[in-house]
C-alpha cells in the first residue's frame, strides 16, 4: 500500500521464482517517504488477496515547505556493483495545501563474478583433455576439441560463464503528494509516480560450434556465425506510473473516504550482442540484437468507506469501519519480431510467438466490515471480515478475530485466528513462452489451460503473543504462530523424454495422439532405441504450437526442433503444495541514557520450520508425479530456520554509530549420491524414497554492518558504511563432489551453493551526503 491505497504490481512475470508478480518499490523514490507501516496479524480480512503474511504501507510525505538533496555512491571490495544515486524532494504549499515533489536518479553497474565452464577447462590443456576422452569414451570433449578451440580466443577465457550476476540499471523516477483542505472538513488527496528502468545482464557463454553452422549448399564449407563464441545479454526497458486522487470528509457522525487509484507497468524485453541459431542454418544470416516482445500489467482500485464509532455502554465506544473496493486487473503479452521466435529463437531468450500472446483482464467487487470494541479498559477485541468475488475463479470469504488483555501497565497477552487467501496473478494464469538453454528447451503453458485452472490459494493462521515492558526504555514481545496454506501455486517441470519402456509407459487412452507409438529415442547412447516420450506432454506441446502431431505428417511444424524433443521440458502452474509453517517472533528494544549520549539496542530473533503436508499432481497430469521426497525436503529445508538480528545505535553531539549483526540459520538442499558413492564418507548422507542422497549444506551466516554519520548543523549529514565488512560468501559445493566434477569435465558452472540469503559478491561499502533546507 501507498497511503492506505493498493498499489499495482509488476507485469515482470518471476518463472524462476516460482509466479512471483510483486510490487516494485524501486520506483518509488526514498526521497518521498516518511515512515513505513506494517501490519501482520489477519491483514487479508481487511485488505483482500496478497495479504496472507500482512501487508507494509508506505506512507509520503506531506511537507508544504523545506525539502532536501542526497547523492550517494556504493560499490563491492571485490569488484563491480559500482552505483551512483542522486535523490532530492521539495515541499510547496500555503495554510489550507502541500504539494510534496520528490525525485531519484540511480546508475548501477553489474557485478561480475566468472567461472571456468567444463569445457574450458577441457581447453586449458588440449592434450591432458584428448587423453582423457579417448579412455573414457567422452565425444562431447573431443568435439570441443575439434570444433571450439575457437573459445580460447574469447576475451574472457577461461572464465566464460557469469554466475548469478544481477544486471547493471539505469533508473529515473519522480513522485508528488498533495492534498488541500476545503471548507466544513473536506479534503482532497492526489498522490502518484512516474519512473523509467533500462536492465541489461550478460548470460552464459556459446561455443563457437553451438550455432550448428551454415553450409554454403555451393563449397559444403561449414562457417560459424562466431568464431570465437559469444555471450549473449538479456535486456528491458520498463516504464511504470501510478496516480491515485480522493475525496474524505464527514457525513453527520461518520468520517468517510473515496479513491480511486490506476496503475500500469510495461516492459519491453530484447536479446542482445546474440544471434538465432535456425536462421543461420537455414539462410547463412541472422540478426545479433532482438525484439522479443513486451509484458504488460495494469490495475485500477476504487473504493470506498466509512467509520463511525458508537456509544455502547462499554470502556470505550465502539469502532465500526465497513466499505466496497472495486477492481479491475489486465495482464498481457505482444509478441516480438519475427527473427526472434524463428525456429529455435534468439539464443538465450526466444522472442514471444504470437501462439502465446494475448491481452487478458478480469475484475472483482469486494466488501468488508471491521468492529473494534473494548468490553473493559484491559479488553480489546478486532473482528473483521470481508467478501470477495473474482470474474475468473469465483468468490471468497476470510475473517479475523483478533484480541488483547492488558493484565498491567507492563504486561499483555495477544493472539489472532484468520483466515485469508491469495487469488492467483495474471501471469500465473496467462503467462506462457518458450525458454531455450544452450543444452535443452522449456516450454511454459498458461495456467488457465490446465485442468479448469488454478484456484486461490487459502491460509489458515493462528498465534498468540505477550508484550512486556519491565522497566522504562526496555519493549519486549514474543510471538508463536501457525499459517497453514492449501492449494498453493507451485511449478512443476516435465522431461517430455520419459525414459522408460513403452511397455511401463502411462498414458491417456483417448485423444489424436497415439501413445502405442512414440516417437522412439536412444538417450543412454547405447544404440538402441529406449526413450519413449510422455503422450500427455505430447497433446499439450502440439495443443500449444511447440511440435508438430507425429500423426499428421501434413501438420505444420512447431517452435521447437524436432530432432532435440529429449531435451524438451514442458512446465506450468497448479495447485498442488499445502503447507504448515509454526514458527516464534522475538523482539526487544532498549535505550541506554548517559551524560554523553545514548544507545539504543535492539535484538530480534525469528525461528520457523515449514512443512509439506500435501504433494499432489497436476490436473490433467496425475499420472505423473510432481514431487519426489527429495524435492519435498528441499523446500523444508531450503531456507535458514532462524535468522537474529543485532543492532546498537550510539548518538553523541553530532556523531551516530550504527553496528549491525545479522545471523542467518543453516539450510540445505539434497543431491543425488549416484555417480559419488566413492565419496560417501566425505559427505553427510540422507535417504530419500529409497534413494541415496547427500546433503549440500550452507551453514550458519553472520554478516556485519555499520553506519558512521556526521551532522555538523541541522543541514548537512555525512554518512560512510558498509555491509558484509568481513567479505563473507557462502558455503561452496562439497569438495570432493566439485573436484571430481573438475577433474572429469563435468563440473558446472558456479562452486558455490545457490540460494543462500547472503548474495554470491561480498562486502560492500558506501558513502553519502544529504543537505536539508
Amino acid at each position: 500500500l501507498v497511503n492506505g491505497k493498493r498499489r499495482h504490481v509488476t507485469s515482470n512475470f518471476g518463472v524462476a521464482g516460482n509466479g512471483e508478480m510483486a510490487t516494485d518499490l524501486s520506483f518509488i523514490p526514498t526521497s518521498a517517504i516518511d515512515h513505513v507501516e506494517v501490519l501482520t496479524d489477519g491483514a487479508a480480512a481487511l485488505y483482500g488477496s496478497d495479504a496472507i503474511a500482512g501487508v507494509i504501507n508506505i506512507i509520503l510525505k506531506k511537507n508544504a515547505s523545506g525539502g532536501e538533496l542526497n547523492a550517494g555512491y556504493a560499490g563491492y571490495a571485490d569488484g563491480g556493483g559500482g552505483t551512483d544515486s542522486w535523490s532530492g524532494n521539495i515541499g510547496l504549499g500555503g495554510d489550507r495545501g502541500f504539494v510534496s515533489i520528490s525525485a531519484e536518479v540511480e546508475n548501477r553497474k553489474s557485478v561480475y563474478r566468472f567461472s571456468n565452464p567444463s569445457y574450458a577447462n577441457c581447453l586449458l590443456d588440449i592434450a591432458a583433455c584428448q587423453a582423457y576422452a579417448e579412455a573414457n569414451g567422452r565425444d562431447d570433449l573431443l568435439s570441443r576439441i575439434s570444433d571450439d578451440q575457437g573459445a580460447i580466443l574469447s576475451p574472457r577465457f577461461p572464465a566464460l560463464n557469469g554466475w548469478l550476476n544481477p544486471p547493471q540499471v539505469h533508473r529515473k523516477i519522480a513522485s508528488f503528494n498533495a492534498g488541500y483542505d476545503f471548507e466544513d472538513g473536506l479534503q482532497f488527496y492526489t498522490f502518484g509516480t512516474y519512473g523509467k528502468k533500462t536492465a541489461q545482464s550478460e548470460e552464459n557463454y556459446r561455443r563457437p560450434s553451438q550455432d550448428g553452422g551454415y553450409v554454403n549448399p555451393v563449397t559444403g564449407e561449414v562457417t560459424h556465425m562466431y568464431p570465437y563464441g559469444f555471450n549473449p545479454s538479456e535486456a528491458s526497458e520498463e516504464t511504470d506510473y501510478d496516480l491515485t486522487a480522493g475525496l474524505k470528509g464527514f457525513l453527520g457522525a461518520w468520517s468517510w473516504d473515496a479513491s480511486t487509484t490506476y496503475g500500469r507497468n510495461e516492459m519491453d524485453v530484447y536479446t542482445l550482442n546474440s544471434m538465432n541459431f535456425s536462421l543461420w542454418n537455414d539462410f547463412g544470416a541472422s540478426p545479433t540484437d532482438f525484439y522479443d516482445g513486451t509484458f504488460y500489467a495494469t490495475q485500477w482500485t476504487t473504493n470506498v468507506n466509512a467509520t463511525r464509532d458508537f456509544d455502547v455502554g462499554l470502556a470505550a465506544p465502539l469502532t465500526f469501519n465497513a466499505g466496497v473496493e472495486y477492481r479491475r486487473d489486465e495482464y498481457g503479452i505482444e509478441p516480438g519480431e519475427p527473427a526472434s521466435y524463428y525456429g529455435a529463437g534468439a539464443s538465450s531468450f526466444p522472442g514471444y510467438n504470437p501462439l502465446g500472446t494475448g491481452d487478458y483482464s478480469r475484475h472483482s467487487y469486494a466488501v468488508f466490515a471491521d468492529v473494534i470494541l473494548n468490553p473493559t479498559e484491559k479488553w480489546l477485541v478486532d473482528v473483521a471480515g470481508r467478501y470477495e468475488d473474482y470474474s475468473d475463479f469465483g468468490s471468497k470469504a476470510v475473517g479475523k478475530l483478533t484480541t488483547r488483555y492488558d493484565f498491567t501497565d507492563t504486561f499483555a497477552v495477544r493472539g489472532t485466528v484468520s483466515t485469508g487467501f491469495r487469488a492467483p496473478n495474471m501471469g500465473e494464469n496467462y503467462y506462457s513462452a518458450i525458454q531455450v538453454s544452450p543444452t535443452g528447451a522449456t516450454a511454459t503453458l498458461a495456467g488457465a489451460s490446465v485442468g479448469n485452472g488454478l484456484k486461490p490459494e487459502t491460509s489458515e493462521n493462528l498465534s498468540l503473543g505477550f508484550v512486556f515492558n519491565p522497566v522504562p526504555n526496555l519493549t519486549m514481545t514474543l510471538d508463536a504462530y501457525q499459517i497453514k496454506i492449501s492449494d498453493r501455486t507451485y511449478i512443476g517441470s516435465f522431461s517430455y523424454s520419459m525414459a522408460q519402456s513403452a511397455a511401463t509407459r502411462t498414458g491417456r487412452t483417448t485423444g489424436s495422439w497415439n501413445a502405442d507409438l512414440p516417437d522412439p529415442a536412444d538417450t543412454d547412447g547405447d544404440g538402441v532405441p529406449d526413450d519413449a516420450y510422455n503422450p500427455i506432454l505430447g497433446e499439450a506441446l502440439v495443443a500449444g504450437g511447440f511440435i508438430s502431431d507425429p500423426n499428421d505428417p501434413s501438420a505444420p511444424g512447431g517452435s521447437f526442433d524436432q530432432t532435440a524433443r529429449a531435451n524438451i521440458d514442458l512446465s506450468f502452474f497448479s495447485n498442488v503444495l499445502d503447507t504448515k509453517t509454526t514458527g516464534v517472533d522475538f523482539v526487544t528494544n532498549y535505550m541506554s541514557e548517559f551524560g554523553w549520549g545514548t544507545i539504543d539496542w535492539l535484538l530480534a530473533a525469528n525461528y520457523n520450520k515449514t512443512e509439506v503436508t500435501r504433494a499432489g499432481r497436476a490436473p490433467g497430469f496425475e499420472s505423473i508425479p510432481l514431487f519426489t521426497e527429495a524435492n519435498i525436503s528441499d523446500i523444508e529445508h531450503n531456507s535458514p530456520k532462524y535468522r537474529v538480528n543485532l543492532a546498537a545505535t550510539f548518538n553523541w553531539d553530532k556523531f551516530s554509530l550504527a553496528l549491525r549483526e545479522s545471523i542467518y540459520g543453516p539450510q540445505y538442499t539434497v543431491a543425488s549420491l549416484a555417480g559419488y558413492e566413492q565419496f560417501a564418507d566425505q559427505l553427510d548422507l540422507v535417504t530419500l524414497g529409497g534413494g541415496a542422497y547427500y546433503k549440500q549444506e550452507i551453514g550458519t551466516l553472520a554478516l556485519t554492518g555499520f553506519d558512521l554519520s556526521f551532522r555538523p548543523n541541522d543541514a548537512w549529514t555525512v554518512s560512510v558504511g558498509g555491509d558484509n565488512v568481513f567479505n563473507e560468501y557462502p558455503d561452496k559445493i562439497p569438495s570432493a563432489v566439485w573436484n571430481y566434477d573438475v577433474a572429469n569435465y563435468q563440473n558446472g558452472n558456479n562452486a558455490y551453493l545457490t540460494g543462500s540469503p547472503i548474495g554470491y559478491f561480498g562486502a560492500r561499502y558506501y558513502a553519502r551526503v544529504s543537505y536539508r533546507f
